[in-house]
């Protein structure tokens, strides 16, 4: 095989998807959002300094976001940003308008990587499944292993969630939710807060949980199915 057809996971693309979206994948979409806002909530109210910020000082939740995002595409963004609006938001005191504001944070986390590694990153070597991360070998291709890491960290460690934290704490000082001169301090915290589940978590969750949705077919081939 040549060109980008060589990877296993060529098969991921940016197209729309195929076929219709059965009964059981909405279950599938609707669960997985439904844990999202759960998640979202418990880090908030458990590592949050101040809930009504909706801030939270290790977002565990964020790694789920970016990993279901990379596996069901729109429905992973869907999920990440109800799960801001809902669970960090409403749920801990947040008013609608700040919650719909700052959750736009979570669009650009999740979206934007979506399209960087299967429009791009997949064609070169890397899987847009992060399998990559925690396996020497996929599907018999050779995994690039510190470059995927590498790639993860700049991409979505630094650049993305320097954005993403931007907006998010950006919208949440203008509507007076940051304490006055405290806002590189919470800029800090927040950006930390979203590094450190991708570190600590992300390999955990695709060594034990890309496995089984792969084979069971569970991933979508595009951005709706």
């Amino acid at each position: 095989m040549d060109g980008e057809n060589k990877y296993p996971w060529s098969i991921y693309t940016l197209k729309w998807g195929s076929g219709k979206v059965s009964t059981t994948r909405y279950v599938l979409y609707v669960t997985q959002i439904a844990v999202l806002v759960i998640l979202a909530y418990l880090s908030i109210v458990f590592l949050g300094p101040l809930s009504y910020s909706g801030i939270s000082f290790f977002y565990f939740v964020a790694s789920f976001e970016l990993l279901f995002t990379m596996w069901w595409g729109i429905w992973g963004v869907i999920g990440s940003y109800l799960a801001l609006v809902i669970g960090g938001g409403l749920l801990v005191g947040m008013g609608i308008v700040p919650s719909l504001l700052t959750a736009l944070s979570a669009i650009i986390a999740t979206a934007v990587p979506f399209v960087i590694y299967r429009g791009l990153l997949a064609k070169r070597g890397y899987d847009p499944l992060w399998r990559d991360l925690v396996f020497k070998e996929i599907d018999g291709v050779k995994a690039k292993r510190a470059g995927a890491w590498a790639w993860f960290i700049i991409i979505n460690g630094i650049i993305i969630n320097a954005v993403s934290t931007e907006v998010g704490l950006g919208f949440s000082y203008l509507l007076g939710l940051v304490p006055p001169g405290a806002f590189w301090f919470w800029w800090a915290g927040y950006f930390v807060g979203d590094i450190l589940p991708f570190i600590v978590l992300m390999p955990i969750l695709v060594a034990g949980l890309s496995g089984i949705v792969t084979r069971s077919g569970l991933v979508n081939s595009g951005w709706l199915t």
